[in-house]
């Protein structure tokens, strides 16, 4: 009974126990999504097979049975291209400028989702809290409806790279068996120690993409990137052989894993895909 004004009536039910009980029902439903693991595909390089990298891994945990998001943070679109995603949707530009994430994910096949690039990424002019709604986006809500994320990125130096790395915390590098990848594989450490001083970022490792294994060169570039790599504190994740099956399921804009899943990149792929996932 309250005394209400000098009148005893019948209190109604507290309140404090049901809002305790949805505060522990909201935890419990926390608890049973874990964040995702959120990578960045990350090269200075062009034609290094960074995207293919991206999608290969996103379609290799998809048939994995891994609820997977792909981010197409380049301007080129070539990962939304492939995916055959509808660029009338809201897109990677306007979730960094503060557009809800949720709005912008499109569903593309079993356990497989993206949110599209934007040829206005290449325009964007980013400020302090870039990199922060991207990362924003990616730890909560809609994000933890996914166990991983993939991000593709331009092959060049510049904010959204960062913004990537930032948001994300482990890095992917892929290079080809050849020269100019050595620098390149400085130059995204470089980018990467940057990073790490503001926000812990794992380097995940490097992993050789496009590889003919039968001229003696290219056998002699891999080992020396190997060595360079692990010498730089990057692990090694092997390589990817070439075929020519990857380019045609993007051509016919098709998942790798049904277009020609016996294929060699896309054994190689899913192997890398277990790699990092164990590792992670």
């Amino acid at each position: 009974m309250c005394n209400m004004g000098g009148k005893y009536t019948k209190c109604a039910a507290p309140i404090i126990y049901n809002r305790n009980r949805r505060n522990r029902e909201t935890m419990a439903k926390a608890k049973q999504k874990p964040a995702p693991h959120v990578f960045t595909i990350g090269a200075i390089k062009g034609g290094v097979a960074k995207t293919t990298t991206c999608g290969a891994l996103a379609q290799a945990a998809a048939a994995a049975g891994k609820r997977t998001l792909c981010i197409d943070l380049d301007p080129q679109c070539n990962l939304s291209l492939w995916m055959g995603a509808d660029f009338t949707k809201p897109n990677s530009c306007d979730v960094i400028t503060g557009h809800p994430a949720r709005d912008a994910v499109q569903e593309i096949g079993d356990n497989l989702s993206i949110i599209c690039g934007s040829a206005n990424l290449a325009q964007l002019k980013t400020g302090p809290g870039s990199a922060w709604r991207l990362f924003q986006a990616l730890s909560g809500g809609t994000a933890n409806d996914y166990e991983y994320i993939f991000i593709d990125t331009a092959p060049a130096m510049g904010e959204l790279q960062n913004i990537a790395l930032f948001a994300s915390g482990r890095l992917i590098v892929p290079l080809e068996a050849e020269t100019n990848s050595l620098q390149a594989l400085y130059q995204i450490v470089d980018i990467a120690q940057h990073v790490d001083q503001t926000k812990h970022l794992q380097i995940v490792g490097a992993v050789v993409t496009k590889f003919d294994p039968r001229p003696k060169i290219n056998r002699f570039m891999r080992d020396t990137i190997k060595d360079q790599a692990q010498a730089a504190g990057v692990p090694y994740l092997g390589e990817i052989r070439q075929g020519i099956a990857v380019r045609e399921a993007q051509a016919m804009r098709q998942d790798l894993y049904s277009y020609a899943p016996n294929s060699k990149p896309a054994q190689d792929y899913l192997e890398l895909f277990k790699k990092v996932a164990q590792e992670d």
